[in-house]
């Protein structure tokens, strides 16, 4: 798996231990260890893995329980008692519950049947295309920008340029989506730009601020096609 920056969450081993120790007898081991491992982030561009929330679920469905297909193996007091552990770019809600400690349950924004698996790895993997580059890319000291190529309602900057010129300019680790929307991954500032290829109007940073000095010529670079 290629990680984006080894610059991780230092007090990530010092979360997990001091979660409250319900919520810690319930959490998969798989989902500990990785957490314990790399701390909270994005899963292959799909699956956004946090800390445990025991508070997220219940506040927002107590009064909404129909939105699924609820059932022995999963029922109300289930929904009310789930601790969200992550969720994915769909806004599917990835859980765990007391009473169901060897199970970790999808709750799809686009369907009412609730999803299980029996590992937290089963799951992750479920989640994504068959196909994708596997990566994690941590959350910790993140810091993100846009660039905008719209300069008003009747006119916009060409990106193809822009891309062009970068593509010749500056060296990355790692590509996905090359043909549509390229995320391009930069090690050396902890993150990825990504060209907006589809709609065209956009360009997207993400970087640590720790490397801030590192990302300045690229951003550079990209402001001055504003210019």
């Amino acid at each position: 798996m290629f990680l984006t920056t080894d610059y991780l969450d230092p007090d990530r081993q010092n979360t997990i231990l001091n979660l409250d120790r319900v919520v810690l007898n319930i959490l998969p081991k798989d989902y500990l260890s990785f957490l314990n491992e790399y701390g909270p982030g994005t899963y292959c561009n799909e699956v956004y893995i946090t800390y445990p929330d025991s508070r997220n679920i219940p506040l927002t469905f107590k009064d909404n329980t129909d939105l699924w297909e609820l059932h022995d193996e999963y029922n109300e007091t289930d929904l009310l008692e789930s601790v969200q552990i992550g969720s994915t770019a769909n806004g599917d809600i990835i859980c765990v519950t007391q009473n169901r400690k060897d199970k970790i349950f999808v709750l799809p924004r686009h369907s009412m049947e609730v999803a299980s698996f029996k590992s937290f790895n089963d799951c992750i993997q479920a989640l994504i295309p068959k196909d994708s580059e596997k990566y994690f890319d941590p959350l910790f000291d993140s810091r993100y920008e846009q660039i905008s190529l719209i300069q008003s309602s009747k006119e916009q900057i060409d990106i193809f340029p822009i891309h062009e010129q970068f593509l010749q300019k500056f060296s990355f680790d790692m590509v996905i989506n090359g043909t549509t929307q390229p995320k391009y991954f930069f090690r050396n500032f902890g993150g990825w730009i990504t060209f907006d290829l589809i709609y065209k109007n956009g360009i997207y940073i993400k970087f640590q601020t720790r490397y801030s000095d590192n990302v300045s010529t690229v951003l550079d670079f990209l402001k001055n096609h504003l210019q």
